[in-house]
Parts: structure tokens; sequence; C-alpha cells
């Protein structure tokens, strides 16, 4: 299933109460993960809804309870089970548990149903029968004050039933809803509009550090390789190897101005000064190549 390849039930569960929690005010948690209420006025009384959540909820829907009862069609009025809202109608493992009660809630506050009983002649008996909702009241009561010639009329002339649509109490609060949402829309298209400036803004500032980065990232390359460069230019190895070599040229130098010497190119006091200079260089920089190597030995006997 589904939920075992995401989340577990018990994680499901939590979820689903936390969401009653987080879209409700005034719930009370009457029995820890199994019963929660919720209270809340409806025309001037007050009203709770218990919910209660089964052992295999969220897999099964919750039973949600109405106190005191009312007669609406969501709600199997003897019991007070709401049975028939479009939450529970649909309800999955997925589905919201807060925002289904809170839609039950508005729908009571919105529109006050009267108790159960309260609409029922006197000697009509009560409905027992779970599987038979009590049948609803008409949603439009302007009718029940139209004679027979009215309603034939609003039946045969559209202009009277126009008029008669426009006057009436539900479409007038629709109406007011609509004209409320379409402000609302129109003022979010406003700020919207007014971001677009400083929405460019940040784009083109977005823009610049996108090429800065670049542009840095490009020097980042070339001063790696130069750093590379350098590490193996300088690399102890490296320099002893330089040292090997220059010491080695040091005594060809000298070797030649000896022969120089004994073919008679150069005189005696020339011969000595350069020899001097020569080997002096020499033996300098075998000393620099044997105490680099000295140096390099210890590093390696520490495991440096």
């Amino acid at each position: 299933m589904i939920h075992n390849n995401f989340k577990s039930d018990k994680d499901l569960r939590k979820r689903q109460i936390d969401t009653l929690k987080i879209f409700n005010d005034n719930v009370q948690e009457v029995k820890e993960n199994d019963e929660y209420t919720v209270s809340f006025d409806s025309g001037g009384r007050p009203f709770f809804i218990t919910v209660f959540l089964c052992p295999s909820f969220p897999q099964e829907k919750p039973k949600i309870v109405m106190s005191p009862s009312v007669d609406h069609p969501w709600i199997y009025g003897p019991t007070g089970e709401v049975n028939n809202a479009p939450g529970l109608l649909n309800f999955t493992a997925h589905s919201d548990l807060g925002r289904i009660v809170q839609a039950i809630i508005r729908e009571y506050e919105k529109f006050p149903p009267p108790l159960y009983g309260e609409g029922r002649a006197p000697n009509e008996p009560v409905q027992m029968n779970g599987n038979v909702p009590p049948q609803p009241e008409g949603q439009i009561p302007e009718l029940k004050s139209l004679t027979l010639d009215e309603l034939r009329e609003l039946n045969t002339d559209p202009q009277s039933l126009e008029d008669f649509l426009d006057e009436l109490t539900v479409v007038k609060k629709l109406n007011g809803d609509l004209e409320n949402l379409l402000q609302e829309i129109e003022e979010i298209a406003n700020d919207n509009m007014s971001l677009e400036g400083k929405l460019s803004t940040m784009q083109e500032e977005v823009t610049k550090r996108a090429s800065e980065f670049r542009f840095l990232g490009d020097d980042y390359e070339s001063l790696c390789i130069l750093q590379k460069e350098k590490a193996e230019e300088f690399a102890p190895q490296h320099i002893k190897e330089l040292l090997q070599i220059a010491a080695s040229i040091s005594d060809s130098e000298c070797e030649t101005c000896a022969e120089e010497f004994l073919t008679g190119k150069i005189d005696v006091q020339s011969f000595l000064d350069k020899f001097m200079a020569v080997k002096k260089l020499s033996t300098m920089r075998k000393a620099k190549e044997e105490c680099l190597t000295s140096q390099l030995s210890s590093l390696e006997k520490h495991s440096f």
C-alpha cells in the first residue's frame, strides 16, 4: 500500500491529529490519540463536536458526532453523527482531519441549523432508521411565500425569474462573497504589480552576482594551476636536484679554469681569482644539497 512506502500508520495518525489542532480552536483531548472535542458557537448557541478515532484510523474514516444534534442534511439527527459532510464522504488516509472539522464548523456558523426536533410537528414521530437521515428543508425559503400564479409566472417569464433570483438572500450573499473575492484578487494583483520593480532589481542583482561568481571561478582555476606549478617548482626534492645540477656545473667550470691555466690562456692571478670564486660557489651548493638531503631523510624517517 502507498502509506507503507512513505509513512507508517502511526505517523499518519499523528499528522491527522496535528491538523485537527492546527486548523481549529478550542480542541480538547479526552483520550490521547483516540478522542477529541472541539467547541464552538452557532446562532448564539454553544455546540461541540466529538471526534472518535478508531484503532485502524486513518485507514478508516473517523466518527464525528455533533452535540446537541441538529436538523441538517449532513447529520443523522437521532444520534448527532455527521455522516454526509463532503470531507468524510471522500476521506482517505491522506485527507486533513483538521480541515474536515473546520469545514463542518464553518457550515454551521454561516447557516445556524435548528436543534433536532425543533422543526417537527408535536405528534410527528422521530425517525430511527439509521440509513435514512432526516430530509432538509428547502434551500430557497422565499418560494414558500409565493402563490401558484406567481410560481407559474416564474416558470414562464425569464425576466421575472431573473428578478426573483437577484433578490434571493442566498444569491445576494453569493454576490457579496464574489465581490469580496474579486476585491481581494484585485488587491493581490496590485500588490504583485508593486513588487515587479523590486523583483526586476533583484533579478539584475542575481545576474550581476552570477557574472562575478563565474569571474571568480575562472580566477580561482588559474590560481590553482599556478599554485600547482609553484608547488612542483619549490618541492624539496626538486630543489635538491637543482642544487646537484648547479654543483656539477660549478665543478665543470673549475676544470675549465684549470685547463685554461695549464694551456697558458690565463695568468696565475687570473687563474687564482676565477678558480677560487667558482670553487667557493661549488662548495656552497654541495653543502646546501647535503643539508637538504639530511633534512629530507629525517622527515622521511618520521613519516612526514
